[in-house]
């Protein structure tokens, strides 16, 4: 297949990439800098992030990846304007090259997250549930509206927390070696994981597929709470995580940024649990393992 890809030089983009070549597949990468493959196994465009070079050709595959990052410290009037606006102008020139193209993708996938059910539930949830109605989900719920404008079949993966080399993870490492990991918050709050390789793995199951079509909620089967994951995470590292931070301090220090922490989400996979989707790694257990270990 030939695949256009938008943040193909991003987090994900690093792991898929590769993977997609292995697998005989011809990548073109959107990107704001001049980059070239000294092998030539990747054909880069340069783009504004809003608009789509001309000339852009034909594929049979759109893969939308791009979005600013929503993990920042606090949220200021601006940066809340980047991560909403670089979402929703990167899949509108999406969504433009496929309705106008004379011949559309066949496929096209675009990245959101499970921020969409907000922090609001406390039961176990899945792709029927109603969004939220928070900052994250409100910046989900405006992703996924300008990516079902599409004229082709859509996957939306509605991803939880990308545990892999870098990332969040490799923040939450440093805290941890600075002994100074633990539970935020009551602890309770649903913890979305998913290991990277098995979000490559989803990524061509959805390629493969030729009916899927809306959201997939793209996290692990294993439903933990934030505690066992810190739990899970020190135990690898071999420190201790016996600090535990107060709701009130996270909201005075990081402002409404807070809710990425104290808040979250038991979702369950269940669309890919109906398709009979194989996981590699199931448990946060084996999961950090294999990212620390190799």
């Amino acid at each position: 297949m030939k695949i256009l890809l938008t943040g193909g030089t991003g987090f994900i983009g690093r792991y898929l990439v590769p993977v997609l070549i292995e697998r005989g597949h011809q990548v073109t990468i959107l990107t704001r800098g001049n980059r070239q493959d000294p092998q030539k196994q990747i054909d880069y465009l340069t783009w504004d992030g809003t608009s789509m070079p001309l000339g852009i050709g034909i594929y049979d595959v759109v893969i939308n990846l791009a979005g600013s990052t929503i993990g920042r410290f606090r949220w200021t009037r601006a940066s809340k304007g980047d991560i909403l606006q670089s979402r929703i102008a990167a899949t509108k020139a999406c969504v433009q090259y496929i309705n106008r193209s004379p011949s559309p993708p066949s496929l096209f996938i675009s990245a959101s997250g499970v921020g969409y059910y907000g922090a609001k539930y406390t039961d176990e949830i899945h792709e029927k549930y109603a969004p939220g109605d928070d900052f994250p989900a409100r910046v989900t719920i405006a992703w996924e509206r300008e990516a079902k404008m599409a004229s082709t079949r859509t996957i939306i993966p509605r991803l939880g927390v990308v545990l892999g080399d870098g990332g969040a993870l490799e923040v939450m490492a440093k805290v941890y070696r600075w002994r100074l990991g633990g539970r935020l918050g009551a602890g309770t709050q649903g913890f979305p994981w998913v290991h990277m390789f098995d979000v490559v793995r989803a990524m061509l199951f959805f390629l493969e597929s030729e009916k899927l079509n809306g959201p997939v909620n793209v996290v692990a089967p294993q439903i933990i709470d934030q505690k066992r994951f810190s739990d899970a995470l020190a135990k690898e590292m071999q420190v201790s995580a016996i600090w535990a931070v107060p709701k009130l301090v996270l909201r005075l220090l990081m402002g409404e940024a807070s809710i990425l922490l104290w808040g979250g989400q038991k979702v369950i996979p269940r669309v890919l649990q109906r398709e009979q989707f194989t996981y590699s790694f199931p448990g946060i257990d084996q999961a950090l393992k294999q990212i620390f270990n190799g």
